[in-house]
């Protein structure tokens, strides 16, 4: 009997060490994770790794409570403050701003509930639209909102893709970048012009969401300030590409950042407004596409 208890002791032992062998290993998985999430500028994989940011410091979080040693603990507590504290805050609203409201919206190139869509950006006051997907399907209704908004610039990247900012005032010059991802507009606000850019990004990797975030870039460091930048990303807003957007036109994201997409049940923030002092974002319905639209008041001063 004493030889069968010492063996049964032995093989508890064993699987004991093999447990928290396991639990560290995978802890230890979970900070790569978390650390590989910020090196979007080494490869774009690891931008599309960032899009689990704050599941992954989650995660984190809940391993802390498993016993393990006082380094991965607090590498462990390390993570969930990086990944919490470069995600939490845009979800959170801020100060409201006033000096300019912006609609954005993609519109989904099969959109058959234009009417809607056209009579809730007229209700919503906004002083400059910007539209991506916008095709021959849907481009009646920019002639539509011409007696509202007869300044219109119209960047047709494809057949079904077009990108386009519509304004209230006068629109001064414009610009199309060189492959999907940029129409601006410099509109002659009363305050002074303000150069206005709708963005439709594509996909994160392995699509190319970081070659065409790399040349809106260059669109936006050609602008002369201020600059406000709304549409469509395909990517998180604490994403390196956006990341780099905003450096590129000293911005910042108007808050709170919401889901505008469902993905097969995964709701994803895609949509997002960016302005040189940040503002205050809300959230419009459907509307016949599969986006939601964002109304923001934006602050152009920082």
């Amino acid at each position: 009997m004493l030889i069968g208890d010492n063996r049964g002791k032995v093989r508890d032992v064993t699987e004991m060490k093999l447990m928290i062998l396991g639990l560290k290993a995978g802890a230890f998985c979970l900070l790569l994770a978390v650390l590989f999430g910020f090196a979007g500028a080494l490869h774009p994989a690891f931008d599309s790794l960032s899009l689990l940011r704050l599941p992954l410091a989650v995660l984190c979080l809940l391993v802390l409570v498993f016993p393990m040693g006082v380094r991965l603990r607090l590498m462990l507590a390390a993570a969930v403050l990086l990944g919490a504290g470069t995600t939490v805050p845009m979800l959170v609203g801020t100060a409201d701003a006033d000096d300019l409201r912006i609609y954005s919206k993609n519109m989904w190139f099969g959109n058959r509930e234009l009417d809607a869509l056209a009579a809730d950006i007229r209700d919503s006051g906004a002083d400059v639209v910007t539209l991506q997907e916008v095709s021959p399907t849907n481009r009646p209704m920019l002639a539509d909102l011409r007696d509202i908004y007869p300044h219109q610039h119209l960047c047709s990247f494809s057949g079904w893709n077009g990108i386009a900012v519509l304004s209230r005032e006068p629109i001064v010059q414009t610009k199309c970048s060189h492959r999907r991802a940029v129409a601006a507009a410099q509109i002659n606000m009363g305050q002074g012009p303000v150069w206005v850019a709708s963005v439709h990004l594509s996909w994160p990797f392995p699509y190319g969401n970081a070659r065409s975030a790399e040349v809106a870039s260059d669109v936006l460091e050609t602008l002369e300030s201020p600059v406000v930048m709304a549409g469509d990303f395909n990517i998180f807003p604490w994403a390196q590409s956006v990341q780099s957007m905003q450096h590129a036109a000293a911005l910042r994201v108007a808050q709170p950042v919401r889901p505008t997409f469902d993905l097969r049940g995964v709701p994803l923030l895609l949509d997002h407004v960016h302005a040189p002092g940040g503002g205050t974002a809300q959230y419009r319905g459907l509307l016949g596409s599969d986006h939601l639209g964002v109304l923001a008041d934006v602050s152009l001063t920082r």
